[in-house]
């Protein structure tokens, strides 16, 4: 963090470790793995869930040409939530079909609160390729609350 003081300082650790800002597992061969940022972490009743291993799960479907995982409601109890590009495309945001939103769901091992198939997902205006998560809950919350379906 060149220059940026209390950026450095809040991210340096006693002992020379560094907070990323990453969360990850080690395997049972001791190999760390990475998935994904600790902002993105879903907080669930049953534990946190991280959306890496759902979305690259979700697009492996041929039906599926790239999916978001997001959070939706408060820490602790959030619902997890699939926003999914179809491989045959969709006009504008909808709740997903029963059978593409049945094909994402029997291919995670976590309960998914709702599907939607969207025409394209958001992504980070500083990167240009990784998914804007944070828009994506935003853009899911007020739906699951009884909202309508608006333009991501």
């Amino acid at each position: 963090y060149d220059g940026l003081w209390l950026t450095e300082a809040a991210a340096t650790m006693p002992g020379g470790w560094h907070r990323t800002g990453d969360v990850g597992h080690l395997d049972h061969e001791g190999r760390l793995w990475i998935e994904g940022r600790l902002a993105h972490l879903i907080r669930t009743a049953l534990g946190p869930v991280t959306p890496i291993g759902i979305e690259h799960t979700v697009a492996e479907l041929p039906t599926v040409a790239l999916a978001a995982a997001v959070g939706v409601g408060p820490p602790g109890s959030q619902q997890v939530v699939v926003v999914a590009v179809p491989a045959d495309g969709v006009k504008r945001p909808e709740l997903a079909g029963e059978e593409f939103a049945a094909r994402i769901r029997a291919t995670v091992d976590v309960d998914v609160a709702a599907v939607f198939a969207v025409p394209s997902l958001p992504v980070d205006a500083r990167h240009n390729s990784k998914i804007d998560r944070t828009r994506v809950a935003a853009w899911a919350e007020p739906i699951l609350a009884g909202g309508r379906i608006g333009r991501l």
